[in-house]
C-alpha cells in the first residue's frame, strides 16, 4: 500500500497519510477489488487539505491491481512490546 501511494502520488504532504494507509488497508482487507465509489465511501472518513483525493483514490486502485497480480501470504502480526 505504502508503495502504491509513493508511485502514484498518493502520499503528499504526510499529515493525512497515516490514516489513508490504514482505511485504505481495511477497505482492501474487505473488497480486494473496489470500485471507485467504494474506494470514496471507504476513505471518506479521512481529511486532505493538500490538492484533492484524485492520487489518493488512484492510489488504492494501484494498490488493488498490484495485489491481485502478486497476492502474498496473511501477514504476520509480531508483538513489538511487553503486554503486561
Amino acid at each position: 500500500m505504502q508503495e502504491a501511494f509513493l508511485k502514484n502520488g498518493g502520499a503528499q504532504c504526510g499529515i493525512c497519510t497515516p490514516g489513508m494507509l490504514m482505511a485504505a488497508a481495511q477497505l482492501l482487507a474487505h473488497s480486494p477489488h473496489p470500485s471507485e465509489a467504494e474506494i470514496r465511501e471507504g476513505l471518506a472518513g479521512n481529511l486532505c487539505r493538500c490538492t484533492g483525493f484524485v492520487r489518493i483514490f488512484e492510489s488504492v486502485a494501484a494498490a488493488a491491481r498490484a495485489a491481485e497480480s502478486n497476492p502474498a501470504k496473511e501477514p504476520v502480526m509480531e508483538q513489538t512490546h511487553d503486554a503486561r
